[in-house]
């Protein structure tokens, strides 16, 4: 048996702070197990997350700085709680954090610059997961199924409730609408001192407008058959004018935003043929138990039920263990997406590998 230390590293769309997963993984006969050594997240400050959220509108040269110093503080943060934590991983993998994702115009750019992230660290690192895929014709997305096709077997169907929605279904895999994302940004508008919604309560005490509903899935994006993917972009020029077409009291956008989630989730699985299954619901949303409930009330009469005896640590941070192990299949040469998600011909290899200032050892993966 084979034994590999990875740590992961990621921060989504909702932006709200970078997660960091260490994780062993056991590799036998071609099968791959993990445990997670330790896991935590650091905060974006005020100042981090002001930035994040303008950079797209942004000149080249912010541009090129932001890439650069985040790619310092995430070198920083990592090394820190590699320090902290007495650990010696053999790699490090990071998605980075997504400031375009236009698949259709073929380019996605992920920001954090991994030739200055390594500066920091005492092993290799591996970034940029997604290029590739979309010079190959894909749609750069979804590449988590990859990662629960392998550690995650128990489980055909999942669902991440991050800024973003995604589902999966065997090796079928896209966007369902956007998540936190905008749920954030309504209670933010709501009140600054919020950062979210506490268990939906919020959202659980306004009522549908069933205008702003019928307008929310009307959208084009949900006729699209997958593959299919959104992005920041989608978020703020087709779902966020709603808001202003409609005038929605805040509380009533919440809860508008919650049934409209909840409506294409089941809509998804109804148009899959999904049925009499246990899904695994992960991502922030998932401690957000109003929205859960709607969706499991929606789920119930496809005879789907929501796993309630999930680990914690694999809600809080199945995104970056997942990247973790992306990046052992990178370093060890091994395609880490699936065809069918992300819409390529074949499966495509993802990754850009940078070695620590110091030098590696020879051959440390295969």
């Amino acid at each position: 048996m084979k034994t590999y230390r990875g740590i992961g590293l990621m921060s989504g769309t909702s932006m709200d702070g970078l997660d960091i997963a260490c994780c062993d993984f056991f590799e036998e006969n071609g099968k791959y197990r993990f445990e997670v050594v330790v896991a935590e997240t650091v905060g974006f400050d005020e100042r981090w997350q002001n930035r994040l959220r303008k950079i797209a509108d942004q000149n080249a040269e912010i541009y090129a700085k932001t890439h650069v110093y985040f790619g310092h503080w995430m070198g920083e943060q990592t090394r820190q709680f590699i320090d902290k934590h007495g650990l010696e991983p053999d790699f490090v993998a990071s998605h980075g954090q997504t400031v375009f994702h236009q698949p259709h115009k073929s380019f996605t750019a992920q920001i954090g610059d991994g030739e200055t992230m390594v500066a920091s660290l005492p092993c290799p690192l591996v970034t940029n997961f997604r290029n590739k895929n979309v010079a190959a014709g894909g749609e750069g997305a979804p590449l988590v199924p990859f990662g629960e096709q392998y550690l995650f077997s128990d489980y055909q169907l999942f669902m991440n409730l991050g800024g973003i929605a995604n589902m999966t279904w065997g090796e079928q895999a896209f966007d369902i609408s956007p998540c936190n994302m905008v749920l954030n940004r309504i209670v933010q508008a709501l009140d600054p001192d919020l950062a979210y919604d506490k268990d939906g309560e919020l959202a659980a005490s306004g009522a549908i407008d069933p205008a702003l509903l019928e307008a929310m899935n009307a959208l084009p994006y949900y006729r699209q058959r997958p593959p299919k993917s959104l992005g920041a972009e989608w978020v703020d020029t087709q779902f966020i004018p709603l808001f202003t077409q409609y005038q929605p009291a805040p509380l009533d956008a919440l809860r508008t935003t919650v049934a409209h989630i909840a409506f294409q989730i089941a809509l998804a699985a109804k148009r899959l043929g999904i049925r009499d299954q246990q899904m695994l619901i992960t991502g922030g949303g998932y401690h957000n138990s109003f929205m859960r409930e709607q969706i499991a009330s929606h789920l119930a009469p496809l005879g789907i039920v929501v796993d309630r005896t999930v680990n914690l640590a694999i809600v809080d941070f199945k995104e970056a263990i997942i990247f973790a192990f992306l990046g052992l299949a990178a370093l060890k040469g091994m395609p880490n997406t699936l065809a069918k998600a992300t819409g390529t011909q074949l499966p495509v290899l993802g990754g850009a590998i940078h070695l620590p200032p110091h030098g590696w050892k020879e051959n440390f993966i295969l």
